[in-house]
């Protein structure tokens, strides 16, 4: 794909992503909002590679943080009035991480089996992602206060798990397909 083309695909995946987390704000099981954005982010990691996956991880966390200090985000904002600079630093870091890590996942597997690739990419994203908010939590956060968003989160991180492991692939093999035509 050409340096132009290609720059104006990632740039249309991180207009994805944030459209998906504005909207995906308000769509709420227990305290904390589902995160569909994790599937244009292994799409474009897939695609891309594990440069573009961080890319589109950390426009991801830049949106968590403002919906945390606007307070569109009730739990987070629970989360900032505790811990500020935390808070806003993991909204990235986890946003980042799993963009990253479900690429480098695909980008090891592609070869050995397509199909499993990108299913483990996206299982690891929403594992990331929530393994870095319960390790923030664990560490600086009160255990009751831990537990109970533990709780809430746990609903969250099995619909964002299957969600993303039934959409991501078919999203990949349209995007092949669309590419194998050119």
């Amino acid at each position: 794909m050409r340096d132009n083309k290609k720059n104006v695909v990632i740039a249309i995946f991180a207009a994805i992503v944030i459209v998906l987390q504005l909207v995906a704000t308000f769509i709420n099981f227990g305290s904390f909002p589902i995160t569909l954005t994790l599937i244009p982010i292994i799409v474009a990691g897939a695609v891309f590679g594990p440069g573009v996956g961080a890319l589109m991880g950390t426009v991801f966390g830049v949106i968590v943080a403002l919906m945390v200090i606007t307070g569109a985000d009730p739990s987070g904002a629970t989360m900032l009035a505790i811990h500020p600079i935390i808070t806003i630093s993991v909204c990235i870091i986890k946003g980042t991480l799993c963009g990253f890590c479900s690429a480098l996942v695909y980008k090891a597997l592609r070869g050995k089996n397509e199909k499993l690739a990108i299913v483990l990419a996206s299982a690891v994203a929403p594992i990331v992602n929530t393994g870095t908010l319960f390790l923030c939590l664990i560490l600086f956060f009160e255990s009751t206060f831990a537990a109970m968003v533990s709780a809430f989160m746990s609903i969250n991180f099995i619909v964002e798990l299957l969600t993303n492991i039934l959409l991501a692939p078919g999203l990949l093999g349209i995007i092949h397909s669309w590419q194998n035509r050119e």
